[in-house]
């Protein structure tokens, strides 16, 4: 956990992303546990998907005018709000694109423009676990990792403050 969704312009050899899948899922797990935990593993995805040249317009336009020469790619991090604070998320931003660089083996002469990685997170509770809505601090605890108290703090301060907001302002709605 989270989840990253790759789009590629060109499909990838199952080596690839086998080795892609696993240099993201470590990078991620580490950066929300501290460490990679099987338990985290259980719930830890990465999709790929490939849409071809045909579908894939680069500046309004379906050849190749402005892809010069790029890798292209496209990452989405699906996260749980609150799993990451804003120095984590840089991190793994910066992590992911450059496991996904090193594995389309972005050479010197790409500046590497092609490679986008977002950041989606999900409110708490507008996520579902088996059967029911989780708080994040049990999926914390069910991840089995080393997340310190001071981040546990981080995540209930941001909690609470949504809570005030909705409770004195009614945001969000």
């Amino acid at each position: 956990m989270p989840w990253v969704e790759i789009t590629t312009r060109e499909p990838l050899s199952d080596d690839v992303r086998a080795n892609l899948a696993r240099s993201i899922s470590d990078t991620m797990e580490i950066i929300e546990f501290g460490r990679p935990t099987e338990k985290a593993r259980k719930m830890d995805w990465v999709w790929f998907h490939v849409l071809a040249a045909d579908r894939w317009a680069i500046g309004g336009r379906l050849d190749d005018t402005y892809l010069q020469g790029r890798k292209m790619a496209f990452a989405r991090i699906i996260a749980p709000e609150g799993f990451m604070n804003s120095e984590l998320k840089a991190r793994a931003l910066s992590e992911v694109a450059k496991n996904i660089r090193e594995a389309l083996a972005v050479g010197p002469d790409d500046d590497a423009t092609g490679i986008w990685v977002v950041c989606t997170e999900e409110r708490e509770l507008h996520w579902l676990v088996g059967h029911r809505t989780t708080p994040l601090r049990e999926i914390v605890d069910m991840m089995d990792g080393d997340v310190s108290q001071q981040r546990r703090d981080e995540m209930q301060a941001l909690f609470d403050g949504q809570a005030k907001l909705k409770a004195e302002f009614g945001i969000p709605r």
